[in-house]
């Protein structure tokens, strides 16, 4: 990342400017892109939280609402995962309002900051009986998970302001969920003209139906929320059957595996390793940072009696 832009980043943020039409306009793009929303939201870590301890009534009614929709869809399901959870604050208040047991959570966002922060909200606020989760830091865009190792896929207003990735995104959620997408995110469709002035001018989505079903999946219900957080942007929960995906082989377990891609990952104290493509990943804070642009080639990690060749002593 430029240094001087992340400095001018943090000049408007402290300014109250909005980061990301700030950004768009010092690279030169129309849309959001991976960089801008990771710098935007990196800025802004520890405001989620602060926001919803000051409006925690307000919340939890959205968040009971979220876990009502979710829970029809969770019968006999192992796993979830969250796309986007920023700083936990949305997965922590529904957790506690689900019926159906869940085996396995895992939860990531492009900002590392965000889950460090929102490590220490689910500590504090999910009260689910030997409830834990697994955060990790990801770009949606190359998800660090098998292809269909994950029984559920949900987000809350995640996919919001990808409006020029919207197809791409849908693409490799369809790619790790192996029944269901159960969205909650903005709808253009249902919202007022100043709502949807609001939406194009930030560059959020549009049409999820359109693009679900031009990618083969199959959208199965569309219902609005009755307690969205802000009127202008209202929320609708998306029912989405993601396609059959031919020559894609199921797995039974969510394991970590190279950006994007089916190459399994171990673990050892301070990395995430790949014999298969020789990249490791770091783990921060015990939170592994598994972006490919995070990743180190590192070869030689894996063949460690012939390192001393390649250094003289």
């Amino acid at each position: 990342m430029n240094s001087l832009i992340l400095q001018k980043a943090k000049q408007a943020y402290s300014e109250g400017k909005n980061v990301t039409e700030f950004l768009r306009s010092e690279f030169q793009e129309s849309q959001n892109t991976s960089e801008i929303i990771e710098i935007a939201y990196d800025l802004q870590a520890g405001s989620y939280i602060e926001w919803v301890n000051l409006n925690r009534k307000k919340y939890q009614l959205y968040c009971s609402e979220l876990a009502e929709f979710l829970d029809i869809h969770l019968s006999n399901q192992n796993s979830i995962l969250d796309v986007g959870t920023g700083e936990l604050t949305t997965l922590s208040l529904m957790l506690n309002e689900l019926k159906s047991p869940i085996l396995q959570v895992y939860a990531f966002d492009i900002s590392w900051s965000r889950l460090f922060k929102g490590r220490e909200f689910f500590n504090n606020n999910c009260h689910v009986k030997d409830m834990s989760i697994i955060p990790f830091v990801a770009d949606m865009k190359s998800i660090p998970l098998r292809s269909k190792s994950i029984d559920i896929v949900t987000s809350s207003h995640t996919l919001e302001p990808n409006g020029k990735n919207l197809r791409e995104l849908l693409k490799e959620l369809f790619r790790v969920a192996k029944t269901k997408c159960v969205l909650f995110e903005p709808s253009y469709e249902l919202n007022s003209d100043e709502g949807k002035q609001r939406m194009e001018r930030l560059g959020f989505i549009r049409d999820i139906e359109g693009a679900v079903t031009s990618l083969g999946g199959k959208v199965l219900d569309i219902k609005p929320l009755v307690n969205p957080s802000n009127p202008l942007n209202p929320t609708a929960c998306y029912v989405i059957e993601p396609p059959e995906l031919l020559n894609v082989k199921k797995h039974d377990e969510p394991i970590f595996s190279v950006p994007g891609s089916d190459y399994s990952l171990a673990k050892n104290t301070d990395f995430y390793v790949s014999s298969d493509t020789g990249l490791l990943f770091p783990i921060l804070a015990n939170i592994p940072v598994l972006k490919m642009q995070s990743g180190i080639l590192g070869n030689s990690y894996f063949n460690t009696d012939q390192a001393h060749l390649l250094w003289p002593r």
